[in-house]
């Protein structure tokens, strides 16, 4: 059995149906599961309840959590994260040659709103190019709008589109992706899940290992994605290692589920491949 212990934050979101509810009992039944008391996942959820991700209803297990507007949308912002992913790998997600330059101007007094189109950026894999401007193969706005709100878009943001980028290091696309988002330390981000994929029991049926081997999977899985801008498969060498590690994840998922299929973690990675 594995010695991965998982974050008390991963057991509570790993909890949510696809409408957004949990209940407490399955919530605390699972941290059991992977080796957590009640406290830390009280806690837990009580510094989720305060960054406004979700609220609860009731106490003990016969309560609920219920995700809010913030949480639902940085859910579903993962999932399309996800989607995207399995597209590219599919070979379903074509770049169509296009450079998105997003910049902006924010005045000091309205430096929150500055400070929040950085972070979104940087969430959504742009790359910086000088202060206040950044670059990504993909047009970012509306998932902008999603992350801060459409009056700071709308106020600040100045968007274009390009075919032919030029400067020092900016020679084609590959060469200006390398420069930006460097192959390496994309590639560095995915070790982890080669690691937990590596440590995977292929014919456990015990429920306890199953738990925390989805536990391993998804969050090892997330925390890859998280680091990875998603480049176009044209902008990377080929073959790509995070491309394989990722359906050698969805294997391994499937093989999970399929030993366990009433263990509802983690919906999203169940998307189809196309």
């Amino acid at each position: 059995m594995s010695d991965y212990r998982a974050a008390p934050r991963t057991v509570v979101e790993a909890c949510f149906d696809p409408q957004g509810t949990a209940s407490l009992a399955y919530v605390y039944d699972l941290a059991a599961a992977a080796g957590l008391a009640d406290q830390p996942v009280r806690l837990a959820i009580r510094r989720l309840e305060a960054a406004g991700v979700l609220r609860q209803e009731g106490r003990g297990r016969k309560g609920r959590l219920l995700l809010t507007d913030t949480g639902r949308l940085r859910t579903d912002q993962d999932a399309r994260f996800i989607a995207l992913a399995y597209a590219q790998d599919a070979g379903r997600a074509p770049w169509d040659g296009h450079w998105r330059l997003h910049t902006f101007s924010v005045p000091e007094q309205h430096r929150p709103e500055r400070d929040a189109l950085r972070a979104a950026l940087t969430r959504l894999g742009a790359a910086p190019l000088a202060p206040g401007a950044y670059l990504s193969p993909h047009d970012l706005r509306a998932e902008l709008v999603t992350e801060t709100s459409e009056s700071t878009v709308g106020g600040y943001l100045i968007t274009a589109e390009a075919t032919r980028l030029t400067g020092p290091g900016f020679t084609d696309p590959a060469s200006t992706a390398e420069r930006l988002w460097p192959a390496a330390d994309t590639v560095r981000a995915y070790r982890p899940l080669a690691d937990a994929l590596a440590r995977q029991s292929p014919t456990t049926s015990d429920p306890t290992e199953l738990v925390v081997a989805a536990l391993e999977l998804s969050d090892a899985f997330s925390r890859a994605l998280e680091q990875d801008p998603l480049l176009p498969p044209e902008l990377r060498p080929a073959p790509w290692p995070p491309s394989r590690l990722r359906n050698d994840f969805r294997e391994q998922w499937t093989a999970i589920r399929d030993r366990a299929p009433d263990l509802s973690l983690f919906r999203a990675f169940d998307a189809p491949a196309g």
